[in-house]
């Protein structure tokens, strides 16, 4: 079994080799598509391929950021591979707590294609913002950042299909093809809050992204600031903690989250039959 990772990147340069570097413990290669970088990651992408075969630079393009990116360095390369080797999503501020394979191995011995990931998200509280200006700045990020919640799960891994392609009109986190859901899920660190002039330069990214979530562009500007007292302190090689209620509060949403889009669905239906069998109003 191989795995390959699909990396999109856009100025992360403070972080993006320690992402390259926790995935190339377990994947075979890694297929970076850089997004118009201006803040030296795109230098640093190309160096790190240069020393480092299984990292390969697939695009370098200037275009409004889209999900479908994926799609299209998937279809570059799918059909190199065999039905038994997978595909993981790696997003260029995140590092996975352990090796994934033995899951997936799992999830095939299951018939499963797909499985999913339990993102610990670690933000900038109000005790890093006090000891900001005397921080030690050479540090990786991980290193810096130690407050964390367990607090939502989404696809990152599918297998391959060597003859299907993966349409460039479809937005979803994986193919369609990938349906057969493997339960279980790995835990994937996500650094998206790492210094306030970062934090500042992703949102002015999305804000100004026609394609990014409303939940991100209806978030204010003085939000992003958590308590550390909130939170949970990260110690290396220690279990990350997560809590029963976390866990229930997350299936509460996203049960939330389908009922909104159920009713919303059955509106528009109820819409559609009107103007076709009554005519406006």
């Amino acid at each position: 079994m191989k795995l390959n990772a699909i990396c999109i990147i856009k100025n992360e340069v403070d972080i993006i080799l320690e992402t390259l570097n926790n995935a190339l413990r377990f994947c075979d290669n890694i297929y970076v598509f850089d997004n118009d970088s201006t803040d030296g990651s795109w230098e640093l992408i190309c160096n790190k391929a240069f020393e480092d075969p299984r990292v390969v630079i697939a695009a370098h393009s200037g275009e409004i950021y889209r999900n479908q990116f994926r799609n299209r360095i998937y279809n570059m390369f799918h059909s190199r591979f065999l039905a038994s080797d997978w595909w993981y999503i790696l997003d260029a501020d995140e590092m996975l707590t352990d090796d994934p394979r033995p899951m997936l191995i799992k999830a095939m011995q299951g018939k499963k294609n797909q499985m999913r990931v339990w993102q610990a998200q670690f933000y900038f509280t109000d005790n890093d913002l006090a000891a900001y200006k005397k921080e030690d700045k050479t540090l990786s990020v991980s290193e810096r950042r130690r407050y964390y919640r367990i607090n939502w799960r989404e696809p990152r891994f599918f297998k391959n299909s060597p003859d299907q392609s993966w349409p460039e009109d479809m937005s979803g986190k994986v193919p369609s093809f990938c349906q057969k859901l493997y339960h279980p899920s790995p835990i994937c660190r996500h650094y998206a809050q790492r210094t306030p002039e970062q934090i500042k330069m992703r949102r002015e990214i999305r804000l100004n992204n026609p394609f990014s979530f409303l939940h991100v562009k209806n978030k204010s500007d003085d939000d992003w600031l958590k308590q550390a007292d909130d939170c949970f302190y990260y110690s290396d090689n220690k279990k990350m903690i997560f809590p029963l209620m976390d866990r229930l509060s997350f299936y509460a949403s996203q049960t939330r989250y389908w009922l909104i889009w159920r009713v919303k669905n059955v509106l528009s239906l109820k819409d559609i039959l009107i103007a076709k069998f009554i005519g406006p109003v």
